[in-house]
């Protein structure tokens, strides 16, 4: 069929020609999908906000000529508040370039639709903790890929974790080492028996049910452990 409508999140935009743009879209249903945009840059375009980063919509694409255009876009949320604070903002931009690193066309990504979705209306519209929202969406994505870092035991004695204590996230062995086995470990992959019990919590309540708050959020953390297994580079976050 030509034409095809579903709901999608502009990951990325690159501006074309004089008054064109190329996004990438996340579909939960198709993945990525790469479609022009005609004239959506001339200031009375009616495609002008469905072509913005972060804007969330249900889409009509037209699929002619070897390339698929954007036909017309009913906006379901635009997530305007990110654009007004650049810290919210970078945070936002680390998970779409998270996600870009990872779906692919015509394959369904519904789980990680639905995170990327909540993640960013948790830092447009609450008064969430920044670096806490991001540190569960790199936990959850990491896992939805398939990997999932072992937090209940020592990743080389086996030895339990008790809630009172600390560990080293051991990116190359997935999961947290015990301070006796790892007395030459960097100091930077040192986790405090706080943030592995939050860890853990996340994992299991999600974000919203968990009324722990920490001082530190192992957001370094998380972000060095998915640049690992991914093979790749995260922008990084500004300094608060």
């Amino acid at each position: 069929m030509p034409y095809k409508t579903f709901q999608a999140i502009v990951l990325q935009r690159v501006d074309w020609r004089e008054n064109d743009r190329i996004l990438t879209l996340f579909s939960p249903e198709h993945g990525r999908v790469d479609v022009l945009c005609r004239s959506c840059r001339k200031p009375k375009s009616p495609l002008m906000s469905a072509a913005e980063l972060f804007t969330m919509g249900e889409y009509v694409v037209f699929s002619g000529k070897g390339r698929d255009y954007v036909q017309s876009c009913s906006i379901i949320e635009s997530f305007y508040p990110l654009r007004l604070d650049y810290a919210r903002l970078a945070a936002a931009a680390m998970m779409a370039s998270a996600c870009l690193k990872t779906i692919q066309p015509e394959e369904p990504m519904g789980h990680l639709y639905i995170l990327l979705a909540r993640s960013f209306r948790r830092l447009a519209f609450e008064d969430s903790d920044i670096t806490a929202v991001t540190s569960a969406f790199l936990l959850h994505f990491i896992t939805l890929q398939g990997f999932k870092p072992r937090l209940n035991h020592c990743v080389r004695c086996q030895k339990r974790m008790g809630d009172a204590e600390g560990g080293y996230l051991m990116e190359q062995e997935d999961g947290i080492c015990c301070a006796a086995c790892a007395p030459q470990a960097n100091r930077r992959s040192w986790l405090s028996a706080e943030q592995t019990a939050w860890l853990r919590d996340v994992l299991v309540l999600g974000i919203d049910k968990i009324s722990r708050e920490l001082g530190a959020y192992p957001l370094g953390h998380l972000k060095r452990y998915t640049e690992y297994q991914l093979e790749t580079n995260l922008p990084d976050l500004p300094k608060q």
